[in-house]
């Protein structure tokens, strides 16, 4: 039996921004908070009571086909380490004398799980645990991931500003940030220690060229790069850097400025993610295999050029959440006006991580228990999307 998948593998979220949640003296990343806030939130996407008004919600045309809310839980998460410990216990009984759940200091975050009768939907809550100081009073988990369907996404967004006092706002990734995030997993898998090569996890590239003010006949292009490609172009670009080659390449052969103001990169995916400018979805990273072997690599090396690149763009996207900028409604910043949300100063720390991974082979949709199974499955495809 494997261990269930990370949940930040292999669905599609939403990005969000969120504001420090106050809670007061009562801990939040305890079980009796957490119990209290997944209670209540229940109550309100079941229609019992919001604010004092009854609403039959599940009456909706698009949620009734959903079938009624089973579950609601919210739970402490670790990073995919702890995952892989607290989960080993239902698979392995003799593994039962492994700590179960992490601890408020070692929580990367909080998993909301919403168990209807036919579909499973969840959030994120995230930080990143070696930045865990907060306010008295408050907790900080400024990256909220959510894929859950319009309404019930409304009904949770706004649960979070009135229960915790929060802002939540649309986290929109610059295009700067988009290729570095491509080039933070080009950094690692060319690496000299590296026993992965490019093309085997990239395997195909999707380039996305946005022109949103320019015109409206054309929208966008689309560029795919086979996989074999990628090390030409990083090779031939200035510094090595995959994306100036690109930018070179277009200009050269296509006469599209891609530093032109009124043109951006507008996302970017592979068989490793896909990224665009307000939605995610991250495939799980192949682990370092037992077999690989690297004369160049450390003797203590247990984790992959994948995995690390993994870590690394976890680290860089709480920090573009965290960001110096102001909560604006949305309706005051669009695509075009703004370049994203500052991100703050500070470095990613990564750690070492075991050579263990969970498993793979869920996909956008978490179906409940076995019952849809396999809907929205999105397992490892070179084009994909953020469907």
């Amino acid at each position: 039996m494997d261990i269930a998948p990370y949940p930040l593998y292999n669905r599609t979220y939403n990005l969000y921004r969120l504001s420090p949640l106050h809670h007061g003296e009562t801990p939040l990343l305890n079980d009796k908070s957490l119990r209290t806030h997944a209670k209540r939130l229940k109550e309100q996407l079941k229609g019992d009571n919001v604010r004092g008004v009854q609403v039959d919600f599940a009456s909706a045309d698009d949620t009734a086909k959903l079938g009624p809310l089973d579950e609601c839980s919210w739970d402490t998460i670790g990073d995919e380490d702890a995952w892989i410990d607290r989960h080993r216990q239902s698979v392995d009984p003799d593994a039962s004398q492994l700590s179960s759940v992490p601890g408020p200091d070692r929580a990367r975050g909080i998993e909301v799980s919403l168990e209807y009768e036919k579909q499973s939907y969840n959030a994120l809550l995230l930080r990143d645990p070696g930045v865990t100081t907060s306010p008295d009073g408050f907790t900080s988990l400024p990256l909220l991931l959510v894929k859950m369907p319009g309404p019930i996404r409304e009904i949770f967004l706004n649960y979070l500003r009135t229960a915790f006092d929060a802002h939540v706002a649309p986290l929109r990734l610059p295009s700067a940030f988009i290729t570095s995030s491509l080039e933070t997993y080009l950094k690692h898998l060319s690496a000299h220690t590296s026993t992965q090569r490019i093309q085997d996890v990239i395997r195909q590239l999707h380039v996305q060229l946005a022109f949103p003010t320019t015109t409206t006949v054309l929208k966008h292009v689309e560029i795919t790069i086979a996989g074999a490609d990628v090390p030409g172009f990083m090779s031939r670009g200035p510094a090595k850097g995959f994306t100036l080659a690109l930018a070179q390449y277009l200009n050269t052969h296509l006469a599209l400025d891609v530093s032109h103001p009124k043109a951006h990169i507008s996302r970017i995916s592979c068989n490793s993610f896909h990224l665009g400018t307000e939605r995610l979805k991250l495939l799980a990273p192949e682990p370092l295999a037992d077999t690989s072997f690297n004369e160049d690599a450390a003797p203590s090396q247990d984790v992959s050029a994948s995995q690390r690149a993994v870590e690394e763009f976890y680290a860089a996207l709480v920090r573009e959440a965290t960001g110096t900028g102001k909560f604006l409604p949305e309706n005051l910043g669009g695509e075009g006006e703004r370049d994203g949300t500052p991100s703050s100063v500070g470095s990613a720390r990564v750690g070492r991580r075991k050579r263990a991974i969970s498993s793979a082979g869920a996909g956008n949709g978490v179906a409940k228990k076995v019952k849809a199974k396999g809907k929205e499955n999105g397992g490892r495809g070179d084009g994909g999307g953020l469907g």
